[in-house]
């Protein structure tokens, strides 16, 4: 296949095929999870749970997904941030009121969502909520396959118009570049989050220096460097730190001893424990010297739903992280997962992971 341009970079040739390996990594760990999204770990009706056995439901957090995709699938210019931004809000505002918005929408996309209606901008004091829930990570995989001028940018943005809490964002940003850069993380997921908050933490970090993202974060600060700094001390890094040492007890065991993977880091309500989770998760599938990982694939999807906190969005976003590890056209079916989403979200989730969201700039 021909790699298509990314402004002045040209992205990888395997690039769609991981974009479409990511994207049904968290459509099927969405349905995964979502079958008991808000069932006790005690109460799990089986250890790990099942895939689902009729029609694959996604929950909101694959229909959010697709709103990011179909925002900056439109988008032809992403220097034009307020047009992206525009993009984004339309299709979050037509999620809103979708009939298929029934599926548990968080509570903070929803009253974000109801304020933007009513006229006021994601970054006025009646705009997005301040929250760190997780609606602002388990979205992202778009954004995180963006152009390398923008995917940083793109990721605080589809962040801040619902959720501007700084332990949102900073999430969100780990999060992705874990994402994007995943081939190359396999098996140290967690490792990398850590050294990029050190980074952060040591003045050291690329990123605060990165133009979209300052332009995207401007509105509410002129500091990206302690604003990010904020979002660690928050609890983030304190998180991260806690689910690799989980992963270091994790790994010498069977898959049989794991347990529930929010033991000692977070249930994944609120973005920090959610990426963390999810990078656990990941580490545990994938690996980076050719042995064979704990985990494979589908395990991974079926240990992370089985959890005592929210399981379709932990699900979700492994599902994704794992997904775009793999560089191998149909990943997901050579591992013996092929789910049957519902008619409608079968051919958007498929549709929408045959196009990279370039802005225009693709060949």
């Amino acid at each position: 296949m021909t790699a298509p341009t990314t402004g002045n970079h040209t992205a990888p040739a395997d690039t769609q095929i991981r974009y479409a390996n990511a994207m049904t990594g968290l459509a099927a760990g969405d349905a995964w999870g979502y079958q008991v999204e808000f069932t006790s770990y005690a109460q799990m009706p089986a250890y790990p749970v099942t895939p689902p056995t009729g029609p694959w439901v996604i929950s909101d957090d694959t229909q959010m997904t697709l709103a990011v995709h179909h925002a900056l699938a439109e988008v032809t210019d992403f220097d034009d941030i307020e047009t992206v931004t525009d993009a984004i809000v339309r299709q979050f505002l037509l999620w809103q009121v979708d009939p298929d918005n029934t599926r548990a929408p968080g509570r903070t996309c929803m009253r974000s969502l109801h304020n933007l209606r009513a006229g006021a901008r994601w970054y006025d004091t009646d705009g997005a909520v301040e929250s760190a829930g997780c609606g602002a990570v388990m979205r992202l995989v778009p954004t995180a396959f963006a152009p390398q001028p923008y995917w940083l940018g793109l990721t605080a943005l589809q962040a801040v118009i619902t959720h501007k809490h700084p332990r949102a964002v900073v999430p969100a940003l780990l999060l992705a570049d874990a994402t994007r850069h995943a081939p190359q993380r396999r098996g140290r997921f967690l490792e990398h989050a850590l050294t990029a908050a050190a980074q952060i933490y040591h003045g050291t970090s690329t990123w605060t220096e990165d133009r979209y993202l300052r332009e995207v974060l401007a509105p509410i600060t002129g500091d990206v460097s302690s604003y990010l700094v904020d979002g660690l001390n928050d609890g983030t890094a304190d998180i991260l730190t806690a689910a690799a040492g989980r992963l270091e007890q994790l790994r010498p065991l069977s898959p049989a001893e794991f347990g529930d993977p929010c033991a000692g880091i977070g249930e994944g309500w609120e973005s920090a424990s959610a990426i963390a989770l999810a990078l656990l998760v990941a580490d545990l599938a994938t690996t980076d010297n050719g042995h064979p990982a704990p985990l494979t694939g589908p395990e991974a999807l079926a240990w992370a739903a089985t959890s005592n906190g929210d399981s379709d969005s932990i699900a979700c976003i492994a599902g994704g992280l794992i997904g775009s590890a793999h560089p191998e056209n149909g990943y997901w079916a050579t591992a013996g997962l092929s789910p049957s989403f519902e008619p409608r979200y079968s051919e958007e989730i498929t549709a929408a992971a045959s196009r990279l969201p370039t802005g225009g700039t693709a060949d």
